[in-house]
């Protein structure tokens, strides 16, 4: 579970020890994820462990799910969930951050996913693998050109990851979220760049969206009932996408 150290993260990472599932809460660092082990572990009476991880870094990744397995035993569900975005008309962006957002939230994608799905089948375990993407990946957001390329690409790789991983029988998902009110949207609303009237009267269902909302859609699409879905991209957005009415 990348990206654990809050927001929807924090609620996927929870929603899985509710289920009884041991949880390997990643983050960029092990001081970063531990509040979040540390809680649900409390909560919950199930293993819960934090790991630090540089989505980024290929080696990183490989040693830092290395030390998951060694710890924890086999990966059965990988999610990927770390990201980072960025806001900047065009004529502005910094090539440097447009770099970096495609690292975390593309590269990042990849480089967990590959390493996880080589334990799955090393194990022979019938995996899930699911992508956190974006209603941005489905849908322009103006002064938002690396998050929107990212998400996007997150997407299609989901369906070429599917494929590719379909004879190893481990399925992999893509959970788009709309606008969720997680502490860090809830900060922007605060500061007056989020207009809540504005977005709600956007959304058909006429309301944010929280962290339990995005959990509750990855814990079902990891699970066993979902076992004849793969390759595809659910929005959990209200209708956002949907809504195509002026």
């Amino acid at each position: 579970m990348t990206g654990a150290s809050r927001g929807i993260g924090a609620e996927i990472a929870d929603r899985f020890a509710q289920d009884g599932r041991a949880v390997a809460c990643v983050a960029t660092s092990v001081a970063s994820a531990q509040p979040v082990a540390d809680q649900i572990s409390e909560n919950y009476g199930v293993v819960a462990k934090p790991f630090g991880i540089r989505v980024e870094n290929y080696e990183s990744v490989k040693a830092g799910i290395g030390a998951i397995e060694a710890e924890m035993g086999t990966i059965g569900i990988l999610v990927n969930n770390a990201g980072i975005g960025g806001v900047d008309p065009l004529i502005d962006y910094d090539p440097a951050d447009f770099s970096n957002v495609i690292d975390v939230n593309l590269k990042g994608v990849f480089h967990c996913a590959q390493v996880a799905s080589q334990a799955m089948v090393a194990s022979g375990t019938k995996g899930s693998i699911v992508n956190i993407g974006s209603i941005a990946g489905a849908s322009a957001f103006p002064n938002r050109i690396a998050y929107c390329a990212s998400k996007s690409a997150v997407h299609q790789m989901t369906k070429v990851m599917a494929l590719d991983l379909a004879d190893h029988r481990i399925r992999v998902n893509c959970i788009a979220p709309g606008y969720i009110r997680t502490d860090l949207v809830q900060e922007l609303i605060d500061d007056g760049k989020v207009d809540v009237d504005k977005v709600e009267n956007r959304i058909p269902l006429s309301e944010f969206g929280g962290g339990p909302d995005i959990a509750a859609a990855v814990a079902w699409v990891a699970s066993n009932e979902a076992r004849y879905v793969t390759g595809e991209t659910i929005a959990v957005d209200g209708g956002w996408l949907a809504y195509g009415y002026v």
